[in-house]
This record gives structure tokens, sequence and C-alpha cells, in this order.
């Protein structure tokens, strides 16, 4: 055999190139005597000039005397990573040994060139498993990116009206991965008002925050249109209860600021504590989560009572997740919610804020979060958005109605939000939509859990006792099969009043004691009747309760 020359076969399984040589004749004959492989041949030249590269073993075999030699490198640059070097000459293999899957010194015994071919074979097809799942993963990865431009491109046009940078507002925002599972959102109101939500889905990254566009969409959308607090979160709730799976919520906190900055409305639902703090860095107030998370229980069962409370001038207030407090540091301790609320009066100021940011960002060091960072500080200052033009004929026509509700009624609708629907028809009335709702729904819930389920307050002194007490507000309301409360609305447009009277037909005791303490954990909706409305009075004869607001 004088030349080595090309063979084709689609089954080989090895690539043979010789250089011609005596001794690669021997070798090759070894091979044709012993071997127990399908072959391709081919010579140094023809191999370098191949356009793609078999997808077989190769095995190399050259006279470390012959000229062809010194084409070695050119061939292992040319052939696959698993290959074989067969030479008679020691310092060509020592020479490449380090470039190539493994070297052989001829002469040596027919059936160690077969083991080692073999062991060759097995790392071929490795190296294919290992290209295939290369490929497989390429493939995959490109099209994971893909989709999340996808979403990160809808999340983007879902929150471009986020406001963000309004003038009274500093965020601090900081996910663990690509996605937040955190949402904060702020949005003027059609007052002057301005709402702002700060939400903890579980979990971080994508899934979460799916979450977050249907609930960014109802946030900007019952903005725009001036909605209560409390509306908001109950079509919060409905959307997520539908939404998200079983082991899957979002925590949320949702306040709304009145335009003069100085009246603050409400709901935390399973988030940590707001603060309320003044210039000074004292905390004036903490707003404690007083309602479930969303998206955890039926709408039916859903608490939406709102807090509110006027805000000092130029005092602030911290909204936060849990990833703030549970900030590991970089001794590898938590943050903590007395840590942060040091911070908080070590830098009260507006001004301060990135100073903040900066002890927070050294308190963890180069610790990786565990958790979505999201701190949002906003100052209660009269928001300069302006409030919308009232209409010439502001007032409309005076007009009175009643609403009589039996149980069937009571169990199965929102009357609150039902009146106020048709309230807010009224362009004026519209703009005191949120105080309407507030009192409507203190007086509404007063007349059923008091008069006609007959539950007693006093249950919520003990935390466990609010668990205990709206569960047998379910249960009992379920159970109802009499009685009645009728709603009695009169709107006098000469005088700019809207009087309300809320009778029920049971036989509960009514919470309009004069001398409430305001420290316990029940009645201070009814204190904040008496400060939002004038003339309230409880005749307990017609068990009706009656009072005036003026616009």
């Amino acid at each position: 055999m004088d030349t080595f020359v090309e063979l084709s076969s689609s089954t080989a399984s090895l690539c043979v190139v010789g250089d011609g040589s005596v001794f690669a004749q021997t070798v090759a004959n070894k091979l044709d005597q012993h071997g127990e492989f399908e072959v391709s041949w081919y010579t140094p030249e023809t191999f370098l000039g191949l356009a793609e590269l078999p997808q077989h073993p190769v095995l190399l075999l050259i006279d470390g005397e012959a000229e062809l030699s010194s084409t070695v490198g050119a061939l292992l640059r040319r052939s696959y990573p698993v290959a074989l070097l067969v030479s008679n000459t020691a310092s060509l293999l020592a020479k490449y040994a380090g470039q190539i899957t493994d070297v052989l010194l001829w002469p040596a015994p027919a059936e160690l060139l077969n083991a080692r071919i073999n062991i060759l074979q097995r790392l071929q097809d490795t190296h294919a498993q290992l290209d295939a799942m290369r490929h497989s993963l390429a493939w995959h990865k490109a099209r994971v990116e893909r989709e999340h431009q996808l979403v990160e491109h809808i999340f983007q046009n879902a929150l471009s009206r986020n406001y963000l940078d309004f003038k009274h507002v500093h965020t601090y925002l900081t996910p663990v991965s690509k996605f937040n599972g955190d949402l904060c959102l702020i949005s003027p109101g059609p007052l002057g008002n301005i709402y702002m939500l700060m939400a903890d889905f579980t979990g971080h990254g994508l899934a979460p925050a799916t979450g977050a566009l249907p609930l960014s969409q109802a946030f900007f959308a019952m903005a725009d249109r001036g909605v209560s607090v409390a509306e908001m979160v109950t079509e919060f709730n409905f959307r997520m209860n539908r939404l998200l799976p079983n082991d899957m919520f979002c925590a949320a906190f949702l306040l709304e600021l009145s335009a003069n900055g100085e009246r603050v409305t409400y709901w935390n639902g399973g988030m940590p504590p707001a603060l309320l703090f003044d210039q000074q860095g004292i905390i004036l107030k903490r707003l404690p989560p007083a309602h479930m998370a969303l998206g955890v229980i039926d709408d039916d069962e859903f608490d939406s009572r709102v807090g509110t409370f006027r805000a000092p001038p130029n005092s602030s207030i911290a909204l936060f997740t849990d990833g703030v407090t549970e900030l590991l540091g970089h001794q590898q301790k938590f943050l903590g919610s007395d840590a942060l609320e040091v911070l908080l009066s070590k830098y009260p100021r507006t001004a301060d804020f990135s100073r903040l940011v900066e002890e927070l960002e050294h308190f963890r060091g180069e610790t990786p979060l565990h958790d979505d960072l999201s701190l949002a500080i906003l100052t209660c200052l009269p928001t300069g958005l302006g409030e919308a033009t009232p209409e010439p004929d502001q007032f409309g026509l005076p007009f009175s109605f009643d609403v009589l509700l039996k149980p069937e009624h009571l169990s199965t609708i929102d009357p609150v939000g039902h009146i106020l629907s048709a309230l807010s028809q009224l362009p004026y009335l519209r703009r005191h939509r949120t105080t309407i709702y507030l009192f409507l729904a203190e007086a509404f819930n007063n007349a059923l859990e008091h008069g006609l389920l007959g539950l007693d307050s006093t249950l919520k002194h003990d935390p466990d006792g609010f668990a205990e007490y709206y569960q047998l507000r379910q249960e009992r309301l379920l159970e109802l099969t009499e009685g009645e409360i009728r709603i009695h609305v009169t709107f006098d447009t000469k005088l700019k009043q809207l009087s309300v009277q809320v009778s029920d037909s049971g036989t509960g005791v009514a919470l309009l004691d004069d001398n409430h303490d305001l420290t316990q954990s029940y009645g201070r909706g009814l204190e904040l009747l008496r400060q939002m409305t004038t003339d309230l009075h409880w005749d307990q004869t017609t068990r009706t309760v009656s009072f005036k607001y003026s616009f």
C-alpha cells in the first residue's frame, strides 16, 4: 500500500489519516487484521481539505522521521478534540501529547491499539451527547430569553404610566432577579389626590411578576376614576382570588393622599406596618396589617374597611416589603424593623434619602439578595396636581331614596358599593367618593354586625379574636333568615348636604359610646364617623343611626 486514499462509507466509525509511510501501512495492516471498526481512510491533504469534518474519532498515523511530520500541527488543529496520535518516534509524541486526546508509541500490541480506539469511541460518543445537550440548552436559552423579552416589553408598557418620579416620593427598588415580585405603583387621581400601592407577591422572579400585570391594570384604571381605597382593594382581591394558584398570594398596602396632603386613607393586607414619622425622625404612627393578603379569601369574606388619619404637615410615610426588614447583612444578621426605624430617625428628610440607601447598601455589603427589596417614602404635602374643574351644574337635582335590604341581599351583594355607584353619577359627589364610602360602610357594618348578627367587638382584644370575629360574622350571615336593614339617603342642593339614616331590626347594641377608648382594637371607625359627619345620633327606639355630611 503506497498511499492512503479516501474510501466513502456512510457507516464508518473511525477516520484514519496516514502519511503514506511504511510505518503507516504497517499500522493499517494491523487494523485490517485485528480491528473491529469500519474505517474511512484519508491522506493528510484530503483530510485538511474537507469542508466538514466527519462525526467520528480520528486516528493519526505519522512517521516521526518522515517529511510529513511537519504537518502534524495542522492536522491536530483540523481534527476533533477526540483523536489518537500513533507514531514510531517518542519525541514526536512528547511534543504533541498535551494537544491531543491520546498518544501511542509504535510498535504496540494490536489488542492495545483496539482498546485505545474503543476508549476514543466512547469519548466521541460522550462529546456528541454533550454537543447535543449544548445545542438543546442554547435553543431553550434563546427561547426563554425571547419570552422574557416579550414579557418585559409587556410589563414596560403596562407600567409606563407609573408615576415613580412624583416629586414627593422617593423609592429604592431592587429585585433579586430580572423580574420583580414586588410592585410599587403610584398614580394621580382626578381630584389632585394621589394613590400609592406597595405589593409583595409570594416568591420572586417571573412567576409572581405575572400577577403584577392585572393588578397594575386595575390600579391605574380605578385611580383614573377616583375610586375609593376600599373599592380598589375589593376589586384587587376579586382578581387575585381568581388568578393566583392556591399556594400564592399578594400582600398589599394601598393608600390615598388627599390633594391638600393632609388626609390619608389606607388599607394594609399582610404587609409590614408602614411608618408615619416627622421631620425630626420621630415615629408618630404605625400602620399595621389589619387584613388578610389579597387572593387568600373569597369575596364574601373579604374585609375592605380602611383606616384614615390626618397627617401633620411635612410628615412622611415609609412603605416597605419584608425584603427590607429581612435584609441579610455582611455579618449574616438580618436588618430588622427596629434597625430600620433607627435609620429613618437618622435620615428623616427627603434630602437624606440617598444616605439612607447608602446605609442599607453598606449593611448588606456583598451579600446576595434573597428577596426583592422595596422601600418608598411619601412626604405628606399638597400634591400640586390640581383638582378637576367642577361642572356648572355640579350639584344637580335634589333627591331622596330608600334601600331595604333583606337577608338574601345582605349575603350576596355589596350594598354600599351599589349605593356609592349611584351617588357617583353626580359630578360633585363623585369628588367625595372616598369619604362617602367610609361613613356609609361604617354605618352599614355597624347595623349588620352588631344589630342583626349580634357580634361582640370585645373579641378583637385578642389578636386571634379578629379571626374568630370574622369567622362568626360569616357563619351568622349565612344562617340569617330574618331581619332587615334600611338605608335612607337625602341630598339637599341648597344646603349642599347629604343626610343619611341607617336602621336595623335587630337587637344588638350599637357602638356609639362617647367614652370609647381609642386605644382599643375596635370602635375606631365610629370615631372616624364622628370626625367626618355632623349631627351623629343613635335612636334606640327606632334603632336608627343618623348623621349629615356637608360639602
